[in-house]
């Protein structure tokens, strides 16, 4: 029997009916929460791939340059974990991953070269910093080759830095930071930059955020611009970035380090979580320090004639043929010495070159520069090498200069010469670094290939 309607029924009506529109309101503009926290410690299997296209303008004496069209393309698989933050901003972004695959194929004017990953070394930490994400192996100095081959746009650390804060709904917009932008792109020396992101879509497995933005400084001095887009999609479900595809159009001028150039790189990431967090736990792990020591950031070159040295990471590998390797150490933007690394002829075993004929072979390399020797001295080795150092000054292009000219000896009679140069002064900025460089040479086989550089 149907109740007869009152005042009170349709009051008691009218209330229910502003309630459900009321939850259909609240049901429709729900807020979406993204949390790329470091206190989620679950392991991850991420699987990435760049592609890289465009044009390396390098310099020549007619300053018109030469262009050299270049492709590359990369793959690179690992697990993942979270670490405890490091600081605060770019900081707070720490990780450690166990790679397993870690390749790249270069073409540079129709001449292809390869880079991959050696089998040890493979447990790298990843963390921010103002000017991208730094990269460094608990366990021994990484190579130069692997610095650059793990040095990748997009890096799927820095896709956390993109998330909001707060509960956004769909189609609203947020400014990340702005340190987010160069953790992303490794920009330093920010002049100019703008970053946007918009949660594009919300369906019921994937909240989509679009991501749009510009910058203007420098990398290792050179003058940069660089445009971002992309998108990154958030597993609603299992709460983690799920893909991305961040793509970067960059236009570098040519720098002291690095050839300039206009190119686009593309990179796509995928991420699932995995059981398989064997490597990433246990003591090897916990026992990574939240500031890592001078060892550790250390780069190691890895010669063609089976020998090897570490340096700084201010140092650069600029050059290399199967002759000479030249490097370049860059402060703050500013070249401050290169180094030239060349292989002498083998002498018999015990003996080495002898210093009168070292010494004139500087002088003939600084015809017309040199001024004076003013020291010539043998210098003290552990392991059997005879080291040998001689510092010289003269003038260059009206600028006085000093020169550092080493001669290392393997007691098999291996041979090994360093020339460093600089300006006079930079001498005390220096400070000796050609000194880490002599008494870390090792000779014997190398533990991993250097291939030559463009």
């Amino acid at each position: 029997m149907q109740q007869p309607l009152t005042a009170s029924n349709l009051k008691i009506t009218a209330l229910s009916a502003i309630a459900i529109v009321f939850l259909l309101t609240m049901t429709a503009t729900a807020g979406v929460a993204m949390s790329g926290s470091a206190d989620d410690d679950r392991a991850f299997s991420v699987r990435c791939r760049l592609e890289v296209a465009g044009d390396l303008q390098t310099a020549a004496p007619d300053s018109k340059g030469v262009t050299l069209p270049m492709k590359a393309d990369a793959r690179l698989s690992f697990l993942e974990r979270r670490l405890p933050a490091g600081g605060k901003d770019a900081e707070a972004f720490r990780s450690v991953r166990s790679y397993q695959v870690g390749e790249a194929r270069i073409e540079v004017s129709g001449q292809p070269t390869e880079n991959h990953l050696p089998a040890d070394g493979r447990l790298i930490v990843a963390e921010g910093r103002s000017n991208g994400v730094r990269l460094w192996c608990p366990s021994q100095p990484m190579t130069f080759d692997s610095l650059d081959l793990l040095s990748t746009p997009g890096d799927s650390l820095a896709l956390h830095a993109l998330l909001p804060e707060t509960e956004v709904e769909a189609g609203a917009t947020w400014q990340p930071a702005f340190w987010v932008l160069p953790l992303l792109t490794g920009v330093e020396a920010v002049s100019k930059h703008e970053l946007n992101c918009r949660l594009e879509k919300v369906d019921e497995k994937f909240a989509v955020i679009a991501v749009n933005g510009s910058v203007e400084g420098a990398i290792d001095g050179a003058l940069t611009k660089i445009a971002v887009n992309g998108q990154v999609a958030w597993d609603l479900e299992k709460q983690h970035i799920r893909q991305a595809k961040i793509t970067q159009t960059e236009e570098r001028a040519v720098g002291v380090v690095s050839p300039g150039m206009k190119v686009t790189a593309t990179m796509y990431v995928d991420r699932l979580p995995s059981s398989l967090g064997g490597p990433l736990s246990g003591s090897s792990v916990e026992s990574i320090p939240i500031v890592p020591e001078a060892q550790q950031l250390a780069l190691q070159f890895n010669s063609p004639w089976d020998f090897h040295f570490a340096c700084d990471r201010n140092w650069h590998l600029f050059h290399q043929t199967n002759e000479v390797a030249v490097l370049r150490l860059v402060e703050k933007g500013s070249l401050i010495a290169q180094c030239n690394v060349s292989k002498v002829p083998q002498v018999a075993a015990g003996s080495h070159t002898p210093e009168q004929t070292f010494q004139n072979d500087i002088r003939t390399a600084l015809a017309g520069q040199l001024q004076q020797m003013t020291k010539a001295e043998q210098l003290e080795t552990t392991d059997g090498r005879w080291l040998y150092r001689v510092t010289a000054t003269g003038m260059s292009n009206n600028r006085p200069m000093t020169w550092y000219y080493y001669l290392c000896a393997a007691p098999d009679g291996r041979q090994v010469a360093f020339a460093f140069s600089l300006e006079t002064r930079f001498v005390e900025q220096f400070a000796n670094r050609d000194l880490g460089f002599a008494r870390s040479l090792t000779f014997g086989t190398r533990s991993g290939s250097t291939a030559a550089r463009p």
